[in-house]
């Protein structure tokens, strides 16, 4: 498995993980994005652009099974925190994969001078929390009944991670 930068010549496979991750299972906290090459085009050129962005991808076989995406700030009281938000197929490696891109997000958060790692989960993604807390991130909050997924009311969890 390899975890790297993400370039312009992965538009289409990303573009690809995107969808399976969309149509595999409710994976975030999101809604649908209108997915096309043009939107992920200009998502990638807006990343390798802003030094305070970036997305690492996790590539196996030639395929990419993952992502992990950081979005810092530029305004002067929160320019030392970056937002995550991970994404991984489903595989028997999913737990591996989601490591090894935390980690890399956590390197280039250390290299880029980002003190806080901040993100917001459903309460039932009980695994990933687990992965997350087990890498560092603590539990901030908790929002109650915050999501609706269908008829179901779900809490939203606040994770955050301080960087030396």
């Amino acid at each position: 498995m390899e975890i790297r930068p993400i370039e312009m010549k992965d538009i289409d496979a990303f573009l690809n993980l995107l969808m399976n991750l969309e149509t595999s299972s409710e994976t975030g906290l999101h809604e649908t994005h209108i997915l096309n090459t043009s939107n992920t085009e200009a998502l990638l050129t807006s990343v390798l652009q802003n030094a305070k962005r970036q997305i690492f991808v996790a590539i196996d076989q030639q395929e990419l099974t993952g992502y992990i995406s950081l979005s810092g700030n530029h305004g002067e009281m929160i320019k030392h925190r970056a937002n995550i938000s991970l994404g991984i197929l489903p595989t028997e490696q999913q737990n591996s994969i989601g490591r090894n891109l935390l980690n890399a997000g956590i390197i280039w958060a250390e290299d880029n001078g980002i003190h806080r790692l901040e993100l917001s989960i459903r309460d039932d993604f009980e695994e990933l929390i687990e992965l997350y807390m087990a890498l560092g991130f603590l539990k901030e909050g908790e929002r109650i009944d915050a999501l609706r997924i269908g008829e179901e009311y779900r809490n939203e969890i606040y994770l955050y991670r301080l960087i030396n």
